[in-house]
């Protein structure tokens, strides 16, 4: 399962990417935004991935000029009471002061609010963490009540919050990105045995905001705006 727009490829995670992601972890760059700070062992990541990989966790791999660069999470997804939290790492200094954060940042909020229909997202960020902070208030969340004083302070945001920033956020994304074509949410063809992937896509096909399916070699592909 993977979506494309802008250029940029967010992948399911699988098994094949846990050991990449754990490297990006352990890289004291990424390491010094989270309150998790412990070195992650192979067996620990294992662990983690068998925990992770259903239907209320989304992690997926940032891939962009065709090189793996990150990850976005969308995980603790609640389908009743349509919540979920949002994280996101990019362990390359090199890309965070380029056009990629605002696909990024675009991204991050059209997954869950627009294919999945989700009502309410929170973030966890780091008080000291000002980039952060940056980046989630450039998606539209606002910071709890009661949060001024915590370590790891909780954002929220919701749909309307997101739509207030959208039009920004997607007009300065087509200024510096020559690709205006919709985005492609693909299940590849080897995956549609995989229950899990199932899972996601009955997900997507209950949504109703995808512009056109259709059935290809390379697998089921959903258009979306």
């Amino acid at each position: 399962m993977k979506y494309m727009k802008y250029g940029v490829t967010l992948e399911r995670l699988t098994a094949k990417d846990i050991e990449q992601v754990r490297q990006w972890r352990n890289e004291p760059i990424v390491v010094k935004n989270h309150a998790f700070r412990e070195y992650i062992t192979p067996e620990m990541q294992e662990k983690w991935f068998v925990s992770v990989n259903n239907i209320n966790n989304l992690y997926t791999i940032i891939e962009f000029k065709g090189e793996k660069i990150g990850v976005i999470d969308f995980k603790d997804i609640d389908w009743d009471k349509k919540t979920f939290e949002g994280g996101i790492f990019i362990p390359f200094e090199k890309y965070h002061n380029t056009a990629l954060p605002a696909i990024v940042t675009y991204l991050s909020g059209n997954i869950p609010f627009w294919i999945f229909q989700l009502g309410k997202g929170y973030a966890h960020v780091l008080k000291e963490n000002l980039p952060g902070q940056a980046f989630v208030r450039l998606l539209g969340y606002e910071l709890s009540p009661g949060q001024e004083n915590e370590e790891n302070q909780e954002w929220s945001i919701t749909p309307d919050l997101y739509n207030s920033r959208l039009t920004k956020l997607k007009k300065a994304v087509e200024i510096m990105n020559e690709d205006r074509s919709p985005g492609r949410l693909v299940f590849e063809t080897e995956e549609l045995e995989d229950p899990v992937a199932g899972q996601w896509e009955a997900r997507v096909r209950e949504s109703g905001n995808q512009l056109k399916t259709e059935t290809t070699a390379e697998g089921r592909i959903y258009y979306f705006d």
